[in-house]
């Protein structure tokens, strides 16, 4: 798979919530080391080992960050839209008002980090390969 805006969106609009393992493993088959997503200025960042990124327009949250980090809310927006139960949008919006405004996805490691907006580490999670 070639590192490249079109087979991002492509595999973006292949797999999406329950598939988001299935997201993942298409990312790195394209080579991409760390996706990190910015629901606060609305954009997604795609980089590579070697450095070399894609910078591209993400989902900008319609709702303020939160400035208090309500980790219970963050779990459970998590685990809906894990099983299905919500659009990337409204995860964005669900996610901003519990305080998180990016996450770093790393390829290698297989985790999801959550960050707030004192940058603190709010949920690493584990993603299922």
């Amino acid at each position: 798979m070639t590192f490249s805006l079109s087979a991002i969106q492509q595999a973006h609009q292949q797999y999406t919530g329950v598939d988001f393992p299935k997201l993942f493993q298409a990312f790195k088959a394209m080579g991409i080391a760390i996706n990190t997503v910015d629901i606060q200025n609305g954009t997604t960042i795609y980089t590579r080992q070697s450095g070399e990124q894609i910078i591209d327009r993400g989902v900008k949250s319609t709702v303020p960050i939160s400035h208090h980090t309500d980790k219970e809310q963050i779990q459970e927006s998590l685990k809906q839209h894990q099983i299905g139960k919500t659009d990337f949008p409204s995860f964005c919006d669900e996610m901003a008002q519990a305080g998180i405004y990016k996450w770093h996805i790393g390829i290698e490691a297989g985790t999801c980090t959550y960050v707030n907006l004192k940058n603190e580490i709010v949920i690493v999670e584990q993603i299922p390969q």
